[in-house]
């Protein structure tokens, strides 16, 4: 006898989303424990000053993925709301990006630790990985609209680029990190410029 077909209801994809805001939440408090660490392993008087410039590496990657990986949800979050239903590939793109934001931290504690080699490299795979599972979240909408709402919105979402300015930026960051290492994560940073990036692909995109 065949397997009945198991049901996708709203509930289940906001269990879906839920989810995944609470993973990213645990992500991004895991960042701040090696800042914690450092004020534990204090043992004489110090001022704040001399903290931060003691550990201003420490302080420095905590900064850039805590900003990296609220871009990442936001993208998740913006790309989520055209949709309405879910199946089993949408699952798996989002425990693959999941995946890689619960690795983030432990990427940034290699890029603080000067014994690690290719710290950054490594870091940037992490990334450009999260990135691509976002890419194929929502390329993987563009082409079933069946699980898309029904909306003027979406329709436009439909045509914009899906996420290629993203990984555009963060070729950018790479080329920038392996061309002048001495620039850590900084051009990471890039990211930031997203939306420009896809408000200029679209026009393109719409030019043809």
């Amino acid at each position: 006898m065949a397997e009945p077909e198991n049901r996708k209801s709203e509930e289940g994809l906001s269990r879906l989303i839920a989810f995944a805001d609470a993973v990213v939440a645990i992500a991004l408090t895991l960042l701040v424990l090696p800042l914690v660490d450092i004020a534990n392993d204090l043992r004489e008087e110090t001022s704040v000053a001399e903290v931060i410039s003691d550990h201003s590496l420490e302080l420095t990657s905590f900064f850039v993925s805590f900003v990296v990986i609220w871009i990442l949800w936001r993208q998740h979050h913006q790309t989520m709301e055209y949709f309405r239903s879910y199946d089993s590939v949408l699952i798996n793109l989002t425990f693959v990006w999941l995946l890689t934001v619960v690795i983030l931290p432990f990427a940034t504690a290699m890029i603080d630790d000067s014994r690690v080699e290719w710290g950054t490299t490594f870091y940037i795979g992490v990334l450009a990985a999260s990135v691509a599972a976002l890419v194929g979240i929502a390329q993987w909408g563009h082409r079933h609209p069946d699980l898309l709402a029904d909306d003027e919105a979406t329709r436009r979402w439909t045509k914009a680029s899906g996420g290629w300015g993203t990984l555009l930026a963060l070729a950018i960051a790479l080329i920038i990190t392996l061309v002048f290492p001495e620039t850590g994560n900084w051009p990471i940073l890039l990211l930031v410029l997203t939306e420009p990036i896809e408000r200029v692909l679209d026009r393109l995109r719409n030019r043809d």
